[in-house]
């Protein structure tokens, strides 16, 4: 071999050579880029833009929104959460990781249909603790991917529905499965990213799983529905607030680096604000609430976050969301004055 490329020309040596670099540069290139999603698109059918992000992302998406629904997005190298939050600002809607847990394939299909048909299932024990609190972001500024998450669960009771209820409990995911269907968990999985763990747990007692990134409607702010307000409330005070300082934990471990303490500063702090509200009446929270609004920092904090958010939209929903808060706000002058 070595003969050989003694042999050749010393210009077809170099040329060689540059041609080996170059191609060495496009591989690692193009391993650097996998997984990443590039979208240019304008006024097209949502369900086509969810399939570029499917496909860039090596992901698996569900929809409950109209598929033929006009969407305009552009993002360049981002991860397929990034863009489907970016595609979540667009649509007004909202997305979640999820896994279906069910005996059969047939089981977990016809949950599929359902979700994607009402975005409910029925029959079925579902487990979702959104990862917003107040108006504080749990993604602390960036998209956290939750399947990533370092997650360890601990049980003690081996009953497969409290176990995914402690995985959403800590990762912020959505997991579900049949309401009588709830076998007793032998051997709980090694600790890892969510991604693993959550099917390996339901494959060791021979279950199926469906795990899928979730765009849905956005549920409607809470008071606007007091029902709705009533099932957040119950579901909320069902945390354990160990697994919930677990949750913060891990989501600050995928952050940069230089960004972790600054984290976990914010952290302590809620954590303090939400133990002095346990125990407080109703009255008493609504005055500490309005006492921690006061707060010229905690404003800015607020402007901050919504001005990240802002960003994300299109300029015809800024300038549509302007005018609704004008009329908004002109209407509720207008009553104040009779």
């Amino acid at each position: 071999m070595i003969s050989l490329l003694v042999a050749l020309p010393r210009r077809q040596l170099y040329l060689g050579i540059i041609a080996l670099l170059l191609a060495f540069i496009l591989i690692a290139r193009w391993i650097g880029n996998w997984g990443l999603v590039t979208i240019h698109a304008k006024d097209q059918p949502l369900a086509k833009v969810i399939a570029s992000i499917a496909r860039q992302g090596g992901v698996r998406i569900e929809s409950s929104l109209d598929p033929s629904s006009p969407v305009t997005i552009n993002v360049v190298k981002v991860t397929p959460v990034e863009a489907l939050d970016k595609l979540t600002m667009v649509t007004e809607s909202g997305w979640r990781v999820v896994y279906l847990a069910a005996p059969t394939k047939s089981a977990i299909n016809e949950a599929l249909l359902s979700l994607n048909g009402t975005g409910k299932i029925e029959n079925w024990t579902t487990n979702y603790y959104p990862g917003q609190v107040g108006f504080w972001g749990a993604d602390y500024g960036h998209v956290i991917d939750p399947r990533f998450l370092s997650i360890t669960l601990e049980g003690p009771d081996p009953d497969l529905g409290k176990l995914l209820d402690e995985a959403a409990q800590k990762s912020g995911v959505m997991t579900a499965l049949p309401k009588d269907w709830r076998p007793a968990v032998a051997t709980l999985p090694k600790s890892g990213a969510l991604g693993k763990v959550i099917p390996s747990l339901i494959k060791s007692e021979h279950g199926k799983v469906a795990a899928f990134l979730y765009l849905a409607e956005r549920p409607r702010r809470l008071g606007d529905d007091q029902n709705q307000q009533a099932e957040s409330s119950r579901g909320w005070e069902r945390m354990n607030p160990e697994w919930w300082e677990q949750r913060q934990r891990a989501q600050i471990g995928l952050l940069p680096a230089p960004e972790q303490e600054e984290a976990k500063k914010k952290m302590a702090e809620r954590n303090t604000l939400f133990a002095e509200m346990q125990g407080l009446t109703r009255e008493q929270r609504r005055a500490k609430w309005q006492q921690m609004m006061s707060n010229p920092d905690t404003l800015l904090q607020m402007q901050d976050q919504l001005l990240l958010r802002q960003t994300k939209r299109t300029p015809e929903q800024q300038i549509s969301r302007a005018v609704d808060y004008i009329n908004r706000k002109a209407a509720a002058q207008a009553a104040q004055g009779h």
